[in-house]
């Protein structure tokens, strides 16, 4: 890989093998939003729609392990994610080895018809999700829906990440405007209620661990962990519910009640107020963390640089 890197204000602009990549800032809004530990809890509702999306459905039916191992897939993904956000050059490095882990997933449908893990349109609905995700998130993650300048942002960096994860990018929304009638197509001509998906839903909803899952687990133990476990289940599901657009809950059949929909945004509330208090050692990822302290260790050292001077002539100093 022949990578060279471009400092331009916060933003770290790359040239990998002669395309321009540019890698997400840690003081974006969008590394505020994955670095908390909520990014897990709200990560579901990408899988969900994820799971809609017919090629997907059929691979993941085929080769995934998520039925059986759920926290296993969600704790990779989760690590993916971290190093396409937090992790600099290493987040080329994981764009280049998701496309090789799926470039062998390869298979013919029910119809016959031979689909591919890299499918354009099913890579690109992969990393779109994620800003679907986000944004619908806002009421919880923030308190607030996102302004137009934030929602523009999140989208900016999406297309970053689309670029970083080598999604094919014929076709990709790159403005608001598109990326409305982009979900709306995919709504109305390709996404469905797969079957697994609504199943996986009403187990949660009941706070029971996948069957296929819990098999995995020594008998005598399984009554045990069913009720360790449904508290947590039942909140993933609220978080995953109002993290979706009101369109893919209706395809899913699925909606709060309102006695939920107030518990789930007490509970997102408790947890911003302790984001406020606690110390960001223990709010964040661990990655999420020492990456934006590096930032800031950067930035304060550039400030002091700017406020004082090694010589009496001082050097001309960058623009942007």
């Amino acid at each position: 890989m022949n990578t060279h890197a471009e400092f331009s204000g916060s933003t770290t602009a790359l040239l990998v093998d002669g395309v321009p990549i540019e890698l997400i800032s840690p003081e974006s809004l969008t590394a505020e939003m994955t670095g908390h530990w909520t990014y897990l809890l709200l990560e579901g509702a990408a899988f969900v729609m994820q799971g809609m999306h017919p090629i997907i459905a059929d691979v993941v039916d085929r080769y995934s392990v998520a039925r059986t191992d759920p926290l296993g897939r969600g704790i990779r993904s989760v690590d993916s994610v971290l190093r396409w956000v937090y992790g600099g050059l290493e987040a080329i490095e994981e764009g280049r080895r998701l496309r090789s882990l799926h470039q062998p997933l390869q298979m013919r449908n029910t119809e016959g018809r031979r689909i591919s893990a890299l499918d354009p349109g099913a890579y690109q609905w992969v990393v779109a999700t994620a800003y679907i995700t986000t944004l619908n998130a806002g009421p919880l993650l923030i308190g607030r829906e996102f302004t137009t300048a934030e929602q523009e942002e999140l989208l900016r960096d999406n297309v970053r990440l689309a670029r970083i994860l080598q999604v094919p990018m014929r076709g990709y929304p790159t403005t608001r405007e598109e990326f409305d009638a982009y979900f709306t197509t995919m709504i109305e001509t390709t996404l469905r209620a797969h079957p697994d998906v609504v199943d996986g839903l009403a187990q949660l909803r009941r706070g029971l661990p996948h069957p296929e899952a819990l098999s995995r687990i020594p008998a005598p133990m399984r009554p045990m962990v069913v009720v360790a476990a449904r508290p947590l289940l039942r909140v993933v599901y609220l978080a995953m519910v109002a993290a979706m657009d009101e369109r893919i809950r209706a395809m899913l059949g699925v909606e709060l009640s309102p006695r939920e929909n107030t518990r789930v945004r007490a509970i997102f509330t408790a947890v911003r107020m302790a984001y406020r208090i606690l110390p960001d050692r223990l709010t964040y990822f661990p990655i999420a963390y020492h990456a934006r302290k590096h930032h800031q260790c950067i930035r304060a050292m550039k400030r002091r640089e700017l406020n004082s001077a090694a010589y009496r002539v001082r050097p001309k100093q960058p623009t942007g």
